[in-house]
């Protein structure tokens, strides 16, 4: 078995924060703990990422929502 080792550089690193900072936001949401608990068993339970599901959804509710 081969171990990779990812190294990223200080100046990727740097530029991957500034564009985090630009064009990415936070939500929290408050949930029922058991829903939120049913939800991530869920995705890994069908290989998905939770905030990979949550951001679809978003997607989808926005592409079906009626234009204005």
């Amino acid at each position: 078995m081969v171990e990779v080792i990812n190294v990223v550089s200080e100046s990727k690193k740097s530029a991957n924060a500034k564009w985090d900072k630009e064009n990415m936001a936070y939500q929290t949401v408050k949930v029922n703990k058991k829903l939120l608990e049913d939800f991530k068993a869920a995705c890994a339970a069908r290989g998905d990422r939770v905030n990979t599901v949550l951001r679809k959804a978003m997607e989808n509710y926005i592409k079906e929502s009626p234009s204005e």
